[in-house]
């Protein structure tokens, strides 16, 4: 534990003694200021190792207190040229000598617009400034024309002088002071013109072709990208100096505010046209939403810049939501990639590289990188590359509409084809559906209808064209009827005053039985090339959509002398037997059923013997023997019971008629043999029955039969 202690005491001492040297070596003399050499060529010499600065919290310092501070050594050197944003008057000191015996001219140059006020200071007498500028003054008081503060000097044979600047400004303060001969100036000036000139050229070319695709294709984004464009470019002419210069060299105090507003301006326009290019409200609908937000600080952002906002707060609140909104349009532009949008790789590469170029002027700015063609003009290059970027992204979206289109095109003329076909074979469809489709003008008169008539009304399709749907509607002979056309007469007014689906059960008649049968019927309007037509369906009720829970069932039915019950009933009987057993049996059960149920009804309750319905199916006459026996008042009356239970083991059903009842143990007997010897299609329902259900059972008088099937 000692040995730690002592290890530990060993370390700590070390850390002091090297704190300590390096606290002596940091407190130690600052290094010595250079004195500029004006006697050799000057091209583009940064001054930073020759500018020392005084602060001044009051900025009411007289310049012969300053000279005075100096010859006190108050004078600092710095290492960078940003001071930042501060409210203090900054005095700029710089020695000048010229050791040579003939004098030397030179320029300096302040590669930085947007100070304030600017007050030039030479000499050993006096206190007024040689010259007052900067933006919050009129562009005339600027000793050269330039969009920068440059001033002229002429040092004379074997000379030193030094030369003060007063810089106050709400603006961040930098001091990127430049020294030039004359002729380097000249250079400089026109290769910086020549540079600019091409820049702004190429700016204004994206703009007037993106004007022409959007007068060409109309897409608004076309519009949005021109605006965006507008809105950069005249923030760089402001950031430049040069609105100053050409567009409003007297009015200080918009050129001053000018700058915030137009950097939310172009913010605004980038996020409008981001939102749109991106087509985020179909592909990033939640993120979407967000651009709303952004549109209303960067509207309420150029608002008080103008109304109540100071110039250094604007500039601060314009910074944070710069970085706010490119960190957004970034975000949605990944988001749009991961979605499978092509262009957004353009938008995205656009950004980042814009992004990307303004850091590097930005930390040229505050001199953390040499000048070079990339450090000083990149964020004119990030932003050439952006548009150009855009631009490309743009062209590609126009390429990708028109393969779109082109695939459209080809999809039109694919469809048409088989709309063709399709029309060719509509025909057939219409005529292979099993329902009874047919179609009726506003005057309820049958214009065309499929085979499937037959099928459900034993009519063909050429019997029912042109009759009224009325003819079909079962019509029993009594005051019944009146209430039926009644009530499908108002179903038929209200599809032609409402034009909605209308759907009704509807007894029909059939052709050869004469009987009545309930189909359920749908009406629909169609307008086809200005002619309305309706569209009618009919096909057999809809089952029970109850029947899937079903696990037990008991019921009983009771119905009159109609054949068509008899399929009625074979169907209800059979409805959820799905659920136990497979569909060939249930197939199998229902013909039994069916059968069964005949009987009963022929052969009990219409008393019709064997060899009488024999001879009537030979004579074809069968159907209006029976409706004569249905229409008899002694058979009348008569009605058919069937008994139905359903269990998860078992089918039972009783069908019992009040006829008077048959010798079945003969019939059983005979079975198939007399039906195969004489040729008989009828009497075949009995021993069908027999091969099929588990249990098959008459009562003594042979009224009334017990089915019964296992599984």
């Amino acid at each position: 534990m000692r040995s730690l202690r002592k290890i530990f005491h060993r370390f700590g001492s070390f850390i002091a003694f090297s704190l300590y040297l390096f606290l002596c070596t940091g407190l130690g003399s600052e290094p010595a200021v250079k004195e500029l050499d004006v006697s050799e060529g000057l091209s583009r010499v940064s001054l930073l190792p020759y500018l020392s600065i005084l602060k001044d919290p009051s900025a009411k310092k007289s310049f012969r207190e300053v000279r005075a501070a100096s010859k006190e050594g108050g004078f600092h050197p710095i290492e960078r040229n940003s001071i930042g944003y501060t409210t203090d008057a900054i005095w700029v000191r710089l020695v000048v000598t010229n050791p040579k015996a003939v004098s030397r001219d030179w320029i300096l140059e302040i590669d930085y617009p947007l100070l304030d006020y600017v007050d030039l200071y030479f000499g050993r007498e006096g206190d007024e400034p040689v010259n007052s500028t900067g933006d919050m003054r009129r562009f005339d008081s600027r000793e050269i024309e330039h969009r920068n503060f440059a001033y002229s000097f002429s040092e004379t044979p074997t000379s030193r002088r030094e030369i003060f600047f007063k810089i106050s400004s709400n603006s961040s303060v930098l001091l990127p002071f430049l020294a030039f001969s004359p002729e380097k100036f000249a250079e400089h000036a026109f290769g910086e013109q020549l540079a600019l000139g091409m820049y702004y050229g190429s700016m204004l070319i994206m703009v007037v072709y993106n004007l022409f695709l959007f007068v060409s294709i109309r897409d608004r984004s076309y519009l949005y990208y021109v605006i965006y464009i507008l809105s950069y470019i005249l923030f760089q002419f402001t950031l430049n100096g040069l609105s100053f210069q050409y567009l409003w060299r007297d009015s200080v105090v918009w050129g001053n505010f000018s700058l915030p507003l137009l950097i939310f301006f172009g913010l605004l326009s980038a996020s409008v046209f981001g939102r749109s290019f991106l087509d985020a409200a179909r592909h990033t609908p939640k993120t979407a939403k967000v651009y709303y937000l952004l549109f209303g600080l960067q509207i309420f952002g150029m608002i008080s810049s103008l109304a109540f906002l100071n110039y250094r707060a604007s500039i601060m609140a314009s910074l944070v939501l710069m970085f706010l909104t490119w960190g957004f349009l970034i975000f949605n532009g990944v988001q749009c990639i991961l979605a499978g949008r092509r262009e957004a790789r353009f938008f995205l590469l656009a950004w980042s590289v814009l992004i990307f170029f303004s850091f590097i002027f930005g930390i040229r700015s505050f001199g953390f990188l040499p000048d070079n063609f990339v450090t000083l003009y990149g964020i004119q290059i990030g932003s050439v590359m952006e548009v150009g970027l855009l631009s490309l992204g743009l062209a590609d979206r126009i390429k990708r509409l028109s393969e779109e289109l082109g695939a459209r095109v080809e999809e039109l003329d694919r469809t048409r084809t088989e709309a063709e076909a399709s029309e060719a074979k509509y025909r057939s469809l219409f005529e292979a559906e099993e329902d009874f489709l047919f179609s009726i003008d506003q005057n309820w008169t049958i214009l065309a209808a499929n085979r499937s008539v037959g099928k459900h009304l034993g009519f063909k399709s050429q019997e029912v064209v042109d009759k009224n749907f009325m003819e079909l509607v079962y019509k029993s002979g009594g005051i019944q009827d009146a209430y039926k056309k009644l009530f499908v007469l108002e179903k038929l007014e209200e599809l032609s005053s409402e034009g909605k689906p209308v759907r009704f059960l509807a007894e029909f008649l059939q052709k050869y039985l004469g009987e009545p049968k309930e189909l359920q019927v749908q009406f629909q309007v169609l307008e086809y090339e200005g002619q309305k037509e309706i569209l009618g369906r009919a096909y057999e009720p809809d089952q029970d959509l109850m029947a899937r829970f079903v696990d037990e069932e008991k019921l009983v039915f009771v119905a009159n002398n109609y054949l068509q019950n008899a399929e009625l009933l074979s169907q209800r009987l059979t409805a959820n037997l799905f659920r136990f057993i497979d569909p060939t049996a249930i197939i199998s059960m229902r013909n039994c059923f069916r059968e069964m149920i005949i009987n009963a009804i022929e052969h009990g309750n219409l008393n019709i013997s064997f060899d009488e319905k024999t001879r009537a199916m030979e004579e074809g006459n069968y159907f209006r023997f029976v409706q004569e026996r249905q229409k008899d008042p002694y058979y009348k009356g008569k009605k058919v019971k069937v008994e139905y239970s359903l269990s998860s083991g078992r089918i039972g059903v009783r069908i019992t008629d009040e006829g008077k009842g048959f010798n079945h143990a003969r019939v059983m007997k005979n079975g198939m043999e007399r039906l195969n010897s004489e040729g008989l299609m009828h009497g075949r329902g009995i021993v069908l029955t027999l091969s099929t259900f588990d249990l098959v059972k008459f009562n003594s008088k042979g009224n009334q039969v017990t089915l019964v099937k296992y599984f």
